[in-house]
């Protein structure tokens, strides 16, 4: 009797896999090209952030919000491009962001962002971060 492998096969390749994430996320940071997204997003897009409801409508119409609008104007441009894990149906974005030290505001430090998809059929079809309620 052969043993079966159980670990399901990669769905893209990494430099795809990261392409599709830069393409959807540069999409969806701006609420005039959001729309543009739903052919990356499947329709049953699954949602892990407490803010946010689940759907490609849910997603793409939360980029009009004005939770959206203060996340938007509360980012700092990252100073290094974003890192990627890729491995099997799931990529980890890293992106690394300088903020304000709350301590002393002229100064910032060094902090980190994870998203995570998980790709379906070459989409976005399920996405965690870190993001608490609000």
């Amino acid at each position: 009797m052969s043993e079966t492998n159980t670990t399901p096969p990669p769905v893209l390749d990494r430099e795809a896999a990261c392409e599709l994430v830069m393409k959807v996320m540069g999409l969806l940071i701006d609420p005039d090209t959001a729309e543009q997204a739903r052919p990356y997003l499947t329709e049953s897009y699954i949602q892990h952030n407490p803010n946010i409801a689940s759907g490609a409508d849910a997603i793409i119409a939360f980029t009009r919000s004005e939770e959206a609008r203060r996340a938007r104007n509360a980012m700092r441009p990252a100073t290094e491009p974003p890192s990627f894990v890729f491995e099997g149906d799931r990529i980890v974005m890293v992106l690394p962001r300088d903020v304000p030290d709350p301590a002393d505001p002229s100064r910032t430090y060094r902090t980190y962002w994870f998203d995570m998809w998980r790709i379906e059929d070459g989409k976005l079809a399920e996405h965690w971060d870190a993001a608490p309620k609000e």
